[in-house]
């Protein structure tokens, strides 16, 4: 009867190790099944991470190009204003220049018609025959 009895405490042990074996096989699988759906959700993340990254980096690439381009007029317009205002300097430079010698306007003026007024006579002849029709 202490054989039974051993055998029976025996069987019972067994059996609830192996109840509890099952169940550390269940936790196991639901263990499993847990890291599988994480790691789908960390991969889908990533990804999402990715598209994200890569349109900003789009739109980054997009407005350096812009700036890239106003850039290149802005130098172009300041080559242009730069030439505009060395033309303007050597002009001021004549003026100052006349100014220096006591010229003003008026005498630049009376040197302007003195000069017409030589033309006018040395080819007055010439002038002359062209209005008669001759």
């Amino acid at each position: 009867m202490a054989a039974a009895s051993s055998t029976k405490s025996l069987e019972m042990m067994v059996g609830g190790l192996v109840a509890a074996m099952e169940g550390v096989q269940r936790d196991v699988t639901e263990i499993r099944r847990d890291i599988k759906e994480s790691d789908a959700r960390a991969a889908l993340s990533y990804e999402q991470s990715e598209h994200r990254a890569a349109a900003s980096r789009s739109k980054m690439y997009a407005k350096t190009d812009e700036l890239v381009g106003r850039l290149a007029e802005t130098e172009s317009a300041v080559k242009t204003l730069t030439e505009d205002m060395n033309e303007v300097k050597a002009v001021t430079a004549e003026v100052t220049r006349w100014k220096l010698m006591g010229m003003g306007a008026l005498g630049v003026t009376g040197i302007a018609f003195a000069s017409m007024g030589s033309l006018v006579t040395y080819f007055w002849s010439d002038i002359w025959r062209a209005l008669r029709g001759g």
